[in-house]
């Protein structure tokens, strides 16, 4: 469960006395212009509209309805829709004293604190979800990190919607985030798409590495996505879960091969154990984790591929091509997790061209297997 800590509200404490003063603006989007502004004070942050139109002024105030009752450590926090200040009509929000996730990554290429973000990252999106909100533009440039402590805040809801129809289609997401249902501006979107983002901010936090969550969030299909930001949270949790096991099935191995091994004379045992490089003895440990993974599998397909019943099948065609599928999808998984546990890219790349020309021999067996039953698809 993804907990956030107690924030309260501070709106009823602001002074609404006085002007404005110190405007200054501060960036400019496509839709929109943020200033920074002082009142009694204090500094805020105001959101402008760039065109005074109708359509741009109900965007606004559709924004600052879906925000304000928000409150999350890692959200902006909106205080009051205004509309004579000294910009026009504007949201006016906390002022946070930070740079864009884009920034901070180009600014600290050290890995130290992007769980840690991902992880608030997660908090927020996951209360969003819970308030009925989809954010629908989720990418680096809409998250800030404090320079006080590095925390998350997430910023710009305009394209956000509060129910499972997308008002404003044409608009929303920005191109290399948004999900492909957005991309189609389809009718209907659900917390899945913010899920895409997420894998692509993720992309960009761990270059790389967990790719099987990640390939689940960007899975083009959103059926096949994580279900919410909890389904997507718990895999995280356990993302080295599947790579324990295997490494201790490797370590294991190592432990436990040269004692099996009848080596007879004293004098071979001590130059087997001298020759033996460690990398070496994970890289060929690994390679026969593969071996052995994809060899028993695509036995056990095979057979099931010639015992299908014509009689009973309606599809014995498509039986066997879904079968050969699974196969594809089991070699993937597999694949992503021995190159998680290589030690280097050298050792990663050796893997994997040795699993992809596995694998295609493989296929290629499976595939002359279920052509067998192309003609019975043909009767069909």
């Amino acid at each position: 469960m993804i907990e956030s800590e107690s924030f309260r509200p501070i709106s009823a404490e602001l002074d609404y006395s006085g002007r404005y003063t110190d405007v200054e603006l501060i960036a400019t989007t496509s839709h929109a212009r943020l200033y920074r502004m002082r009142r009694a004070g204090r500094l805020f942050m105001a959101k402008a509209p760039t065109s005074d139109d109708a359509r741009s002024l109900e965007l606004l105030k559709r924004e600052y309805e879906l925000t304000l009752g928000l409150s999350h450590p890692n959200i902006i926090h909106v205080y009051t829709y205004e509309s004579t200040t000294p910009v026009g009509p504007a949201i006016v929000m906390e002022y946070v004293e930070g740079i864009t996730l884009t920034e901070y990554l180009a600014e600290h290429p050290d890995k130290a604190s992007r769980v840690r973000i991902f992880e608030q990252l997660l908090s927020a999106t996951a209360y969003l979800h819970k308030a009925g909100v989809l954010h629908n533009d989720l990418k680096p440039d809409n998250i800030l990190i404090t320079r006080a402590n590095h925390d998350v805040r997430l910023i710009d809801f305009g394209f956000a919607d509060d129910d499972s129809h997308y008002m404003y289609r044409a608009m929303g997401g920005t191109r290399g985030y948004a999900s492909p249902e957005l991309a189609v501006q389809v009718h209907v979107i659900d917390t899945r798409s913010d899920i895409y983002s997420l894998g692509c901010i993720m992309q960009q936090l761990f270059p790389g590495r967990y790719r099987r969550i990640v390939h689940r969030c960007l899975h083009p299909d959103r059926a096949h996505r994580h279900a919410d930001v909890e389904a997507l949270f718990r895999a995280w949790r356990h993302r080295h879960r599947p790579l324990q096991w295997t490494a201790m099935l490797v370590v294991a191995v190592l432990i436990l091969l040269p004692t099996l091994l009848y080596i007879g004379e004293r004098e071979q045992r001590i130059q087997y154990m001298h020759a033996m490089d460690s990398e070496k003895q994970l890289l060929d440990s690994l390679f026969r984790v593969i071996d052995t993974s994809y060899e028993r599998h695509f036995q056990q397909t095979l057979d099931s591929i010639h015992a299908i019943d014509v009689a009973s099948s309606e599809n014995p065609y498509l039986t066997s091509m879904t079968m050969v599928k699974n196969y594809y999808d089991f070699t993937c998984r597999t694949k992503d997790e021995v190159i998680e546990i290589a030690t280097d890219k050298a050792m990663q790349s050796q893997l994997e061209s040795y699993a992809n020309r596995l694998y295609t021999t493989y296929q290629t067996q499976l595939a002359e297997a279920a052509s067998q039953w192309l003609p019975a698809q043909l009767e069909w």
